[in-house]
């Protein structure tokens, strides 16, 4: 039985890949700094012979160790890691601040950075795996107040393609999920800000967003889970170094 180790596994695209793999038959452990949600999680899974919850920050390198340490020593091996933990904010370079980058950066780049540092040890101990960086489609295109946030899922596309480079000789895959705008609590409470700045409730902003996509609906959790699922498992054994976009075809049109 296979072992995945997610971060940010709480809500959202995090909490539909826990859900994913726990379907499929892996264990997983997963840590995220929502307590509340991941306990109702756990609850409504109801296996704790397979899953594990740890609390911790991603921005925390020891929370990290703690974590994969925990999940090693409940199921003895880890084969797999979605680095998914991140956030967003709306800004330009003319009215970020320092603090706000330094968040950003932080918890996007050093965050997935730290989550890598302290699983691929025990990735190589197992013989090899599969890597999956939750990037976004903006590793393909820019998009407007968007400086920091583009900026850093940049960075987790090249850092893709680097460590699909040094380890693939260890027997490691690479991957990264690019999305587009998938109907998450982030991005809830994001579309809530853009909604009171244009004078509109949130719904009417969900059907302007919507209307992007070709399908007229942006995405679901569950949509990008599947395709981490696929990533992670041996089903991708011919792909790394890739980014997959999860994105209603948007930047194709």
């Amino acid at each position: 039985m296979k072992t995945i180790f997610i971060t940010g596994g709480s809500t959202g695209i995090g909490a539909a890949s826990v859900r994913k793999f726990i379907a499929e038959g892996w264990n997983v452990g997963f840590m995220d700094i929502n307590t509340q949600a991941a306990h109702v999680l756990v609850e409504e899974l109801n296996c704790p012979d397979r899953l594990l919850f740890i609390e911790g920050n991603t921005r925390t390198r020891s929370d990290i160790h703690n974590a994969v340490e925990k999940t090693v020593a409940k199921f003895g091996t880890l084969n797999s890691v979605f680095a998914n933990a991140g956030i967003h904010r709306c800004n330009t370079i003319l009215d970020i601040a320092d603090e706000e980058l330094d968040l950003m950066i932080q918890t996007n780049i050093y965050g997935t950075v730290n989550t890598l540092r302290e699983a691929i040890p025990s990735i190589i101990e197992a013989g090899g795996g599969s890597i999956v960086i939750n990037a976004s489609d903006q590793w393909f295109v820019g998009k407007p107040h968007s400086f920091a946030y583009g900026m850093t899922k940049g960075a987790l596309g090249q850092i893709t393609r680097s460590l699909a480079i040094d380890l693939g000789p260890k027997n490691i895959r690479v991957n990264a999920v690019c999305a587009g705008t998938i109907r998450t609590p982030l991005v809830d409470n994001l579309f809530v800000k853009f909604a009171e700045e244009n004078h509109c409730s949130i719904e009417d902003y969900w059907r302007k967003e919507n209307a992007l996509y070709m399908r007229g609906s942006a995405g679901k959790p569950e949509e990008v889970a599947e395709v981490v699922y696929f990533l992670a498992s041996d089903a991708s054994s011919f792909c790394t170094g890739s980014h997959y976009l999860v994105d209603g075809g948007l930047v194709a049109g």
